[in-house]
């Protein structure tokens, strides 16, 4: 068998460590991660490999030569375009005239690769996946498999609503030399893009071989660092280059320890490494060839590389440090710092936690480095939650990253076009818009100052300016305050997940630069989008009740005191008296109000604008899904015909109310912009948009001529029962494998999560993508049954996460 091992990665989440080297030259223990490679090619009986290489070649071909020094005989093949996982290898097609196996060469595992190639045989597969099960398995592909190994489903990178499974694609295929004919020549082609989903739909000898053994990719650099001290810790089977003197300390040649020094392990210490007097090596330390460790310094889970000094009574304390660097007397290095190549720190310098210094930078002596020094940090979290970035205001959310955001921003999705900006009116994201503006147009971007106004309205706005999106700073001031960007695309809908994850690369990376001072972006104040949007929608209500029965209508409405103003004409267009109250203001609560004003309606109107509570003119409080498909037969009837689009939560009472209105209720996952995408009409939702929704409820009172409540009253009651449960991030995968693998015999659909039918209801598993918990949901034909389901169900996760 031959192999070919994908080298071509540029590992940009690993910048500064990748400034001078490819991926897979990014040293572990002192040796490149492909050298590991090879030798497991080898000790599988591999000798004859080809090598697919793009970025820095030379750096590869110097350092591995032909391969005899490793016992095997290499063969390079050079991209000099990006073409795929696929593209790449298809060069080497005729090389690859029998069975080969394709691996990764930035990747460390230990896998028995010959019980893969039985497999493959035992199976007479004409491609086969090499699986592994990981706890986290977002930024991998998701691959599910049935009692014979055939692969039946696979999903890349999926959200956590697509997670299947914790068994994921490790990038190891064993392929017959026919698949590559299936690849064209000198095209961008990707395995798990294109190819082996065509081979999944022809069912086409696609099979999954789960492989026991070590895997990980060493992608970012927690995953980087985390590998190498598994293997310290002997967690891989794999040859280290030095003698173990103790329990997971390894010394190579040439090492000199003063005998007052202190080496804790585990610990790697490289050819010609010196350690001098009182250093103290703590626990988890790799010190690569040719290092100076001065009197008196202290570190402990760091990681260097080569040819470093470390001045006297230096502390790195969980740092990385590439090679060539000279940290002057007394400095400090903070948890998950990285410093690049021939850096000098001037003495007594401190580098924060998490801070990164790119390659041949000078720091003057007691320089306190805060943030990145030209390019950036990485974190372990997403940047992105469900409804845009949020956070606790002026502490996960201040200034300084709402600057370094917009920059990122700009300079990835608009640099040269016009974007808006909008927010609640708060002091705070008032402060925050202005912070937004000035970066934006810092890298090119044209800027629309929107004023204060909420989302439906900046949506409206962005859509009839034709701006090329917008930014909507959002203020929630509950119990627990919190403020939130919503980034919006185009068509003013929340901006997709692979252009979120563009812009956290861009911003961890803070690899984007600045606009020429004559491409400096431009601004302009129009705040009168908010006024134009209540004013056209108002119109738009008011033209269709125009065609309607009408009599007299009394609303109360309750909303903040910013709001009022702008609802006051919203309501005085439309012809009804409006009670404008807010919580402070109001002597009664709000429902005992309502009847003693003799009200028709109730608002309680939410600071977003996407969401409000319809009370009866009783004063009750209308249940949260009871409203949910009041306001689907609202839009229905309104829109007849029409499409709109429903969360795989929502009540199934929804299907029948459109098919006896001759509409269409489409399942989506939770997010609102799967849902705004399918709904077709002016992007307009009433789950999503208050006031659009306060106008259909209106113009539906006006056709029944029947009291709110007795319109509610003609609907079976919804008996859905929900809860959360907590589960850690590591084992959502898990949960949601041994979930699956209870489908067998049950009807399930994957549309977000996992939703299971039963004879008496359905049950949806969701996993939350912004806590470690899952949510459960459940609906059936009584309370007691759907809390049933989700008791059983809740029993089955806390199973398996014992």
């Amino acid at each position: 068998m031959k192999a070919v091992i994908m080298a071509g990665g540029k590992g940009t989440r690993l910048r500064p460590l990748t400034c001078h080297l490819p991926k897979p030259m990014v040293p572990l223990l002192g040796r490149p991660c492909m050298a590991y490679i090879i030798e497991l090619l080898q000790g599988n009986g591999i000798q004859d490999i080809a090598v697919t290489m793009q970025y820095k070649p030379d750096v590869i071909r110097d350092y591995f030569g032909d391969g005899q020094a490793f016992g095997v005989n290499l063969h390079y093949f050079e991209e000099t375009s990006p073409l795929g996982t696929a593209g790449s290898v298809k060069q080497a097609h005729e090389f690859l005239d029998e069975t080969f196996i394709v691996i990764s060469g930035d990747a460390l595992t230990d896998f028995n690769l010959q019980h893969a190639l039985a497999f493959h045989k035992e199976k007479q597969a004409k491609a086969t996946l090499v699986l592994t099960r990981v706890s986290h398995p977002l930024e991998y592909g998701v691959v599910m498999t049935d009692e014979h190994g055939s692969i039946t489903r696979f999903l890349e990178k999926p959200s956590w609503g697509e997670v299947f499974s914790d068994t994921v694609n490790t990038g190891i295929y064993i392929l017959e030399p026919e698949m590559l004919e299936r690849v064209p020549l000198g095209v961008e082609f990707d395995f798990s893009g294109q190819l082996f989903p065509e081979l999944l739909q022809e069912k086409n000898s696609l099979y999954g071989y789960i492989s026991p053994g070590y895997w990980m990719d060493i992608g970012n650099l927690q995953q980087y660092r985390q590998t190498q001290f598994d293997m310290l810790e002997g967690k891989v089977q794999l040859h280290i280059e030095g003698t173990q003197i103790r329990p997971h300390v390894y010394l190579a040649e040439g090492v000199e320890i003063s005998a007052s020094a202190l080496v804790s392990g585990p610990a790697f210490i490289g050819k010609g490494s010196i350690l001098e007097d009182e250093v103290e090596l703590g626990e988890y330390c790799i010190i690569g060839q040719n290092n100076r460790l001065s009197k008196g310094s202290k570190l402990t889970r760091s990681i260097l590389w080569d040819h470093n000094h470390i001045a006297p009574y230096n502390e790195l304390a969980g740092s990385t440090l590439t090679s060539r660097i000279v940290s002057k007397e007394s400095s400090y290095m903070g948890d998950g710092s990285v410093i690049g190549n021939h850096v000098v720190l001037g003495a007594n310098s401190r580098v924060e936690p998490n801070v990164k210094i790119w390659p041949y930078k000078q720091i003057r002596e007691k320089t306190r480095l805060h943030t990145s020094y030209i390019w950036g940090d990485h974190a372990t979290k997403t940047l992105f939650k469900t409804h845009g970035v949020s956070g606790v205001p002026n502490l996960d959310l201040t200034p300084e990253l709402i600057a370094k955001f917009a920059t990122a921003y700009g300079a990835t999705l608009a640099a040269g076009k016009t974007m808006t900006v909008s927010c609640a009116p708060h002091p705070f994201t008032q402060l925050l818009k202005r912070t937004l503006t000035a970066s934006l147009q810092s890298v090119g971007t044209n800027v629309i100052d929107l004023g204060d106004c909420f989302a439906p309205a900046a949506c409206f706005a962005i859509r009839h300016l034709g701006a090329a999106g917008g930014i909507h700073l959002h203020w929630s001031g509950n119990d627990n305050e919190s403020c939130c960007l919503s980034c919006l695309d185009a068509e003013g809908l929340p901006i997709p997940k692979s252009l979120e994850r563009k812009v956290e690369n861009s911003f961890w990376q803070e690899d984007f630069s600045r606009a020429s001072m004559k491409a400096i972006g431009t601004y302009k104040d129009e705040t009168h989008w908010f006024q134009t949007y209540i004013a056209a929608l108002a119109q738009e209500i008011t033209d269709e009740r125009n065609h309607l029965p009408t009599s007299p209508m009394r609303i109360v409405v309750e909303a903040s005191s910013w709001l009022q103003p702008y609802l006051v004409p919203f309501f005085a267009k439309l012809g009804i008296e409006a009670i404008h109250v807010t919580s402070a203001s109001s002597q009664e609560p709000l429902q005992q109000f309502i009847p003693l004003s003799g009200a028709h309606l109730g608002l309680r109107i939410h600071d977003d604008g996407r969401s409000m509570q319809l009370i009866t003119e009783q004063g009750t409080a209308v249940d949260s899904d009871l409203q949910t498909i009041f306001l689907y037969l609202c839009y229905l009837h309104s829109r007849p015909g029409s499409a709109i689009g429903a969360p795989v939560s929502a009540p199934e009472l929804l299907e029948s109310i459109a098919e006896g209105l001759g509409g269409t209720i489409i399942r989506t996952k939770e997010g609102a912009r799967a849902l705004l995408e399918v709904t077709h009409e002016a992007k307009m939702h009433p789950l999503h948009d208050a006031l659009f929704a306060i106008g259909l409820v209106v113009l539906q009172l006006d056709r029944t001529g029947l009291p709110l409540s007795e319109l509610l009253a003609l609907f079976p009651t919804p008996y859905l029962h929900r809860e959360r449960i907590d589960c850690p991030w590591d084992s959502k995968g898990a949960v949601m494998r041994r979930m699956m693998e209870r489908t067998k015999d049950t009807r399930v659909d994957l549309v977000d999560g996992i939703k299971f039918y039963h004879e008496n209801g359905w049950i949806l598993l969701l996993p939350d993508s912004d806590d470690p918990v899952f949510q459960l949901v459940a609906q059936s034909t009584a309370p007691e049954l759907a809390e049933q389901l989700v008791h059983s169900y809740r029993e089955h996760i806390l199973n398996v996460l014992q």
